[in-house]
């Protein structure tokens, strides 16, 4: 049978192929024992290129052994490894809304191409946080209230983002730590600015910020 793939890229002695639907690695087997499989939709296919380099880094550099349904950090959101009946590695991504996973990484690859430009907009480098740090967060954050927002340098752990509404009554007490996530999924509208670095602030006022 004719092979209708073709060789796109050699990263890290991993060759990635392409073919109609998908993008494959090649190579990949002798490190984790699968291949990556990438399901190609709207997006670039540099920016899908950008997401296997991410991956096979992640591979190479953690030595660590893969498993069938785990979770990755991409920048600010979130893969999945998922083994396919090919005995490949497909990658999933967290639907925008939390509900669970589908096929492919076209919302990873928005969210972090409107981060990015967002942080050039204002000649800042990008400070990503991910799916695990914690957020501070008021009442009426997730009521989807407008929002203050200060990030302040802070341990790994956390994003160091304060996200407050008029709600809040300045008692500290009555404030939450969150995960990133969790705000991820209620607050689409403020995920652009989160990558902004530490000492920032935005601030929406009336749906504008």
């Amino acid at each position: 049978m004719e092979n209708k793939s073709s060789i796109l890229y050699h990263f890290r002695n991993i060759t990635i192929r392409s073919d109609d639907k998908n993008l494959c690695t090649e190579g990949l087997y002798l490190i984790i024992g699968k291949e990556l499989k990438l399901q190609t939709d709207n997006q670039k296919t540099e920016d899908y290129l950008e997401v296997l380099k991410y991956l096979i880094n992640y591979c190479v550099d953690t030595n660590l052994v893969i498993m069938d349904s785990q979770n990755i950090g991409y920048y600010s959101w979130l893969l999945q490894f998922r083994l396919d009946e090919d005995n490949c590695y497909d990658l999933y991504e967290a639907n925008a809304d939390g509900s669970g996973f589908n096929k492919g990484c076209d919302t990873a690859i928005s969210v972090v191409r409107q981060q990015s430009e967002m942080c050039l907009q204002y000649d800042l480098i990008p400070l990503f946080p991910n799916f695990n740090q914690s957020v501070v967060i008021s009442d009426g954050v997730y009521e989807g209230k407008d929002i203050e927002g200060i990030r302040y340098d802070s341990p790994q752990g956390e994003s160091g983002w304060y996200l407050i509404t008029d709600d809040y009554n300045d008692d500290i007490k009555s404030l939450k730590m969150v995960h990133f996530y969790h705000v991820a999924f209620a607050r689409p509208d403020i995920l652009q600015y989160l990558a902004i670095p530490f000492g920032y602030r935005f601030i929406m006022k009336n749906g504008n910020v």
